[in-house]
C-alpha cells in the first residue's frame, strides 16, 4: 500500500476515483515508455524537419541531406531513428531509396499542428 498525505482539498476527488493506489495503477507505464522513445526521436531538430518534409513530399536521402544540411551518413542515422519509431518508411527504387511518412507519422504531424496554433 502506498502511503501519502492527501490534502483535504482533493481527498473527496481522490476517493471518487478509487483512491490513490487505484489512480497510480491506472497510469499506463508501457504507453509512457513508448511515448518517451518517440519523443526522444522527435526532440532532434533535424529529425523533426525530416518528418515535416516527408509530410509534404516523398524524398530521397540526397534531398533530405541537403534540406537538413548534414552529411549522407548523418542523415541516414536520423532516418533510421525515425524508421525505428515507425514514423517513416523506405522503398527501394532503382539506385535510390525513397522515404515517405507513415500514417502513424502523419498523426504526429496533425497533433503537432494543433499544439502550436
Amino acid at each position: 500500500m502506498i502511503s501519502v498525505e492527501i490534502p483535504d482539498e482533493i481527498k473527496k476527488e481522490v476517493r471518487t476515483k478509487g483512491g490513490f493506489e487505484n489512480i497510480a495503477k491506472s497510469i499506463p507505464d508501457d504507453t509512457i515508455k513508448e511515448l518517451v522513445e518517440i519523443l526522444k526521436a522527435l526532440a532532434d531538430e533535424k529529425r523533426l524537419k525530416i518528418l515535416y518534409a516527408l509530410h509534404r513530399q516523398r524524398m530521397c536521402v540526397c534531398m533530405l541531406a541537403a534540406l537538413t544540411q548534414c552529411s549522407y551518413s548523418k542523415c541516414s542515422y536520423h532516418l533510421a531513428k525515425l524508421k525505428d519509431m515507425n514514423l517513416i518508411k523506405a522503398k527501394h527504387t532503382g539506385n535510390y531509396i525513397i522515404y515517405s511518412i507513415t500514417p502513424y507519422g502523419e498523426k504526429f504531424i496533425r497533433y503537432f499542428e494543433k499544439l502550436v496554433r
